[in-house]
């Protein structure tokens, strides 16, 4: 039994339901006009329940072409009975239905190969019809009602996700995506929705970042924001926790990823700067120069907002070869490519070899040590040659013994040199060999290394023995050198 109330000073009507059909009785007193909202209250509860016969019939038995045709005609009833529907109790009952049978169609569409928009229209019809039997139903349907209304919206988003929708082109599904949003009111959905579109440009981003296309990967990561804050005010509004959290840890990912297309793009301008500095321009344009380093430290700075170390070496070493081949500022350039250096063998056990920035880098230090070591060298010659011709009775004595003691005779060359030039400490001693006989070839070849550890120019403090016994030490140790690889070959 249900009890509708009329207008203020009528009596009440009470009617009965049989079967899904209502048996009135409506006294004489009561007006036309409200026994036309009984009949047609009725009468859109027929529909639904006339459709819910049918939708039930549309099982998976039937070939997918049989279920559209059952499915359209449930679908026609359910029309029929939202638009004679008077009150928000029927009103979201036949919405329910509504949404509940476009997804069914849409799903058949799919099965059927149906175009692309044929699929998408049904989507937006379950979408905005489940919206309203939701937004409808607030205070007239229990809390499971309408939890279940969210349930079977998420399963029309998953299902949409999984089928001929995810095909699309990038660009068009994500404005078939936008279309959709706009028929969602249920906020869980509408999140869920939202991250979905956010995570597509995000991963559109990542994918262009690691194909080193810059501006698709910008575009794509500024495309994140919009969808990812109002993924969080509905987050907010429920509130939902796990929504908040994931649009936050999405939000820190594109900022990540939006400084380092940043630090690419500021590399990128700058090495093509460096390039057409170096092949386009016939004189040596300064404030060319300079712009070019200033793009390759904005690089640096883009990077160390997000710790992103890969970047900022390739800009370090990017700056210190401008330094190297257009400024010839060895100093600069040296103090940049080892920080370059050192950063890339911080992310160890990664390694760079062909990678050509680190090449480059490698190469110019090398070429650096390679001078200096060739400098250090020309300029101890110039030092050696000014004391070997004061030392040049004791190289010529020291030649000569060395022919006269022959290799296998180390043992009497040892006794030469440690009597004639003992070491500068005292405390190194000539020890091991016998007073007479011979001494067998690996004793003699330990002894000979404890000389050469003994002579070598490196034990020899300049400021208290002076340069000349330095000199003197190099020279008896190459003798003494080359006397010890003998005995070790």
């Amino acid at each position: 039994m249900k009890t509708v109330r009329g207008f203020s000073g009528y009596a009440r009507v009470e009617y009965y339901y049989f079967n899904g059909f209502d048996i009135n009785f409506v006294p004489a007193s009561i007006p036309s006009q409200f026994i036309v909202l009984i009949m047609s209250s009725s009468l859109s509860i027929r529909f639904r329940e006339e459709g819910n016969k049918i939708y039930l019939t549309a099982t998976q038995r039937f070939s997918p072409a049989l279920q559209r045709e059952r499915l359209q005609t449930a679908l026609n009833l359910y029309y029929k009975a939202y638009n004679t529907s008077q009150n928000p109790d029927e009103k979201s009952s036949s919405a329910k239905n509504l949404g509940m049978v476009s997804w069914r169609l849409a799903n058949v569409s799919d099965a059927l190969n149906e175009r692309s928009s044929v699929i998408v229209h049904f989507y937006k019809e379950a979408f905005q019809y489940i919206s309203e039997a939701w937004m409808k139903s607030r205070d007239v349907k229990t809390n499971d009602w309408r939890d279940n209304l969210c349930t079977s919206a998420i399963c029309f988003w998953e299902d949409m996700k999984q089928g001929r929708v995810s095909a699309i082109e990038f660009d068009k599904r994500v404005k078939v995506l936008y279309d959709i949003l706009q028929k969602i009111e249920i906020p869980t959905v509408k999140a869920e929705c939202y991250v979905h579109i956010a995570t597509c440009h995000f991963h559109a981003g990542v994918t262009a970042i690691q194909e080193k296309n810059f501006k698709v990967a910008l575009y794509q990561m500024r495309e994140c924001y919009y969808p990812v804050t109002e993924a969080a005010s509905c987050g907010r509004t429920i509130p939902l926790p796990h929504i908040e959290q994931e649009a936050e840890v999405l939000e820190n990912d594109v900022l990540m990823h939006q400084c380092l297309a940043e630090s690419m793009q500021a590399n990128q301008i700058g090495e093509e700067l460096f390039r057409k500095l170096l092949m386009d321009e016939e004189k040596l344009n300064i404030d060319m120069v300079y712009e070019v380093i200033d793009w390759h430290k904005q690089a640096v700075l883009q990077t160390r907002e997000i710790t992103e170390v890969e970047m900022e070496a390739i800009a370090l070493s990017r700056i210190g070869k401008v330094y190297d081949k257009v400024l010839k500022l060895k100093y600069k350039a040296k103090e940049y490519l080892l920080r370059a250096m050192q950063l890339a063998n911080s992310m160890h056990p990664r390694i760079f070899h062909g990678e050509e920035w680190f090449e480059e880098c490698k190469a110019i230090l090398a070429r650096y040590q390679e001078e200096a070591v060739k400098q250090e060298s020309e300029e101890w010659q110039k030092i050696r040659e000014k004391y070997l011709e004061e030392l040049e009775s004791e190289m010529k004595d020291l030649k000569q013994n060395d022919a006269k003691h022959t290799r296998p005779q180390s043992d009497e060359f040892l006794k030469y040199v440690y009597e004639k030039f003992p070491p500068v400490n005292p405390e190194n001693k000539l020890e091991g060999l016998p007073d007479s006989g011979t001494i067998a070839p690996t004793d003699l070849k330990k002894i000979l290394q404890k000389a050469v550890i003994h002579y070598h120019p490196d034990r020899v403090d300049v400021e208290k023995h002076g340069m000349k016994r330095k000199v003197l030490s190099e020279e008896i140790t190459k003798y003494l050198t080359f006397r010890y690889e003998f005995f070790k070959a």
